[in-house]
């Protein structure tokens, strides 16, 4: 992998010091402009301690250009040996921020080698970082003191700091990460005693300058066009563009960002919509959403009208880290080691009613089949049947209280009361389970994590927000699951030469029964093929977002308090990333083409902090249940030439229409499927 330095660098400590503890990410709390600034300090003090370079008032020049056979460090003391010798130490903190974010991953590589992070890559949907305890080994043997408690035990006392501690408590003040780690109060009470570690001049007044100054300018207000000239999208008189958001609302956000950049706005009726679109949309959401952006009110009427006060999809901030944090663990996909014969029984059961040779209506079938899998998944008791008022419960009021499209008389439908009472009676039965302890596996799930955060601390986790809560797989089993192998099928069916791939794969799986634990290392065509639906027909495409901190972004400034609409998957079908977008073609994943690596272009199950909790569940759940059913039936679609019909509210869903005859496979069976 490279040169690897005999000890943990400075840069890697800080790091460490600003890795938030609670969602296990780095840009959770600073921007990556700050970031950059602290990895850019740490680097060149940590060449510094090493005695390689040295900076005055005027310049920083190399006193040593021997390399120090470290991966992190040799490249930028050869910039800084190969460059002019009359620059300043502003001048190569800039040089060495631009390269900010590729330090930064290789520190983070080296700590997760060296085992003082793990990554939990399967918990919130982008990888978070998990440390592994107050102390660390460093590569030579020796252990140190975790970072922040270091600091913190300096700052506090009157001992004289080491070199090291010294460098990192003037980088944090320097750049600021100083004033997230302490109260206002203290850092006052504590100003004369970080002065005096300032006067230490372990490496020249001049660099800490080019920190501050630097940091200034990152945290400056960002200039940009006002926000009454980002271009409007021509329309219609009165209609404006409804008419044409009525269609595919994805490829409409993809034209418009072709036409008229990242930023735009829609009229639509009597609303106008402020829409952040592109690969600059979903990166700067992903770096600095949190930070700048959190959900609309109207995600927590959504919250209240699901009969609870704290939704994930509503909250920001810490309290939703906690809380996404305590939910993590049961929508891990471990849980298909431990109920993989249930899991199995559930799904061959539901295909047991699939009428032989009549038409099947794919979405209600693969709706309730998914809904019961995921309910033994997630609380070891699979439900009773009431996936049709539960699909019309979670539609309606999701269109009603966050998407605006249908009136509230619909929240007093007869429908919207028979499923509240069919989810409590539900609830009912999963808690007399534990209470009984009545339970088919007792490994700890979704239930127990929830249960167990209302034990822990019953006023940050209150009692009437557990039923809510606890039954939100439901929500993703009938669409994140369901909506997405409906969809899989359809493409599928119209594409028999895949299909007969994907089923050669499903058929390997079982060849010797009933299948272990399996991976989608196991699933390659299947996988990829489900990552092509899903960039075609993603599960969300707008999100609504209010602004509340001002930025700017393609050179326009967003003001505070501004309703935005996130158009998070127009990437998808943006040609500068997928080449004849509207082709279906699941070789755009191969290692050679590798389409979707490329940083904002594939984000199908969101990202950043309300990126889809359940993703690495869903993705087992996908494949295996796929799978299954090609392992078993074969299916034909009525009429032969269908044509899929899709609606929209924020994501696509398939229409109740489409419908296929079954008919069981017998082994060896190698019928055509469509």
């Amino acid at each position: 992998r490279g040169r690897v330095s005999a000890v943990i660098r400075l840069v890697e400590e800080a790091l460490l010091l600003v890795l938030d503890d609670e969602q296990g990410d780095l840009t959770a709390t600073y921007s990556s402009e700050v970031l950059d600034i602290v990895v850019a300090g740490a680097v060149l003090m940590d060449l510094a301690l090493e005695s390689r370079i040295d900076a005055d008032l005027e310049r920083l020049v190399v006193a040593d250009a021997t390399p120090l056979d470290d991966d992190l460090l040799d490249p930028v003391l050869a910039d800084i040996a190969a460059g002019p010798d009359d620059r300043d130490a502003e001048f190569w903190l800039a040089h060495t921020a631009a390269k900010g974010e590729a330090i930064r991953e290789l520190a983070i590589a080296r700590l997760v080698e060296a085992e003082i992070l793990e990554v939990d890559a399967g918990g919130i949907f982008f990888s978070r970082f998990v440390k592994r305890s107050r102390r660390y080994p460093s590569r030579d043997g020796q252990y140190l003191e975790e970072v922040r408690l270091r600091i913190m035990r300096v700052l506090f006392s009157e001992e004289i700091p080491g070199p090291r501690d010294a460098m990192l408590i003037c980088l944090s003040d320097a750049s600021g990460v100083l004033r997230r780690l302490l109260p206002a109060d203290e850092r006052r009470r504590l100003r004369g005693r970080i002065e005096l570690i300032g006067k230490l001049d372990l490496i020249g007044q001049s660099l800490l300058r080019a920190i501050r100054e630097r940091r200034r300018s990152a945290e400056a207000p960002e200039k940009g066009r006002p926000a009454s000239e980002i271009p409007e999208v021509g329309g219609l008189p009165i209609l404006g563009s409804a008419l044409s958001m009525t269609g595919d609302v994805n490829a409409f956000f993809a034209r418009q960002y072709a036409a008229l950049g990242p930023v735009f706005r829609v009229r639509a009726l009597n609303r106008r919509l402020l829409v952040l679109a592109g690969p600059e949309a979903t990166r700067f959401v992903q770096r600095r959403g949190s930070v700048h952006l959190r959900p609309l009110d109207e995600w927590k009427d959504y919250g209240r009208g699901l009969g609870t006060s704290q939704f994930p999809g509503a909250m920001s901030g810490p309290e939703h880290a906690r809380l996404r944090k305590a939910m993590a663990p049961g929508f891990s996909p471990r849980h298909f080691q431990n109920r993989m014969a249930e899991f199995m029984r559930v799904t061959r059961s539901e295909m047991d009613g699939w009428v032989e040779g009549g038409p099947v209506r794919v979405r209600p079938a693969l709706q309730r089949m998914i809904v019961r899998q995921t309910s033994v998944l997630c609380a070891d008791i699979p439900t009773v049947d009431f996936t049709s008022d539960l699909d019309f419960f979670f539609g309606t009021t999701l269109a009603v209280h966050v998407a605006r499209r249908r009136s509230r008389l619909w929240l007093k439908h007869r429908r919207i009361a028979r499923a509240r009472r069919h989810m409590h009676a539900y609830f009912e039965e999963i808690m007399a389970s534990r209470e009984n302890g009545d339970r088919r596996n007792g490994v700890p799930d979704h239930v127990d994590d929830l249960l167990e955060l209302h034990r822990s601390d019953p006023q940050f986790f209150p009692e009437e927000n557990l039923p809510a809560n606890l039954l939100l797989f439901l929500f993703g089993g009938l669409h994140t699951v369901a909506h997405t192998c409906v969809f899989v099928l359809y493409e599928a069916l119209k594409r028999p030469r895949l299909l007969r791939r994907m089923r050669a794969e499903a058929d390997a799986l079982f060849a010797d029964g009933m299948p272990g634990a399996p991976t989608l290392a196991q699933f390659d065509v299947t996988h990829r093929f489900i990552m092509e639906t899903l960039r075609m027909h993603p599960i969300a495409v707008a999100l609504p977002r209010r602004v509340t901190n001002s930025f700017s972004l393609a050179g326009y400034r967003i003001p505070a308090g501004t309703d935005v609409f996130f158009a998070l998957s127009a990437t998808h079908l943006m040609r500068e990333h997928f080449p004849s977008p509207g082709r279906f073609d699941i070789e755009r994943y191969a290692p050679e083409r590798a389409e979707h690596r490329t940083p904002g272009v594939y984000v199908p199950y969101g990202l950043g902090t309300h990126g889809c909790l359940g993703k690495g569940l869903a993705q087992m759940q996908m494949v295996l249940t796929l799978a299954t059913v090609l392992h078993e039936v074969d299916l034909a679609m009525v009429p032969s030439r269908y044509k899929l019909k899709v609606s929209y509210v924020l994501g696509p869903q398939p229409s109740d229409s489409f419908r296929c005859r079954v008919r069981r496979r017998v082994d060896g069976d190698a019928a055509p499927a469509a």
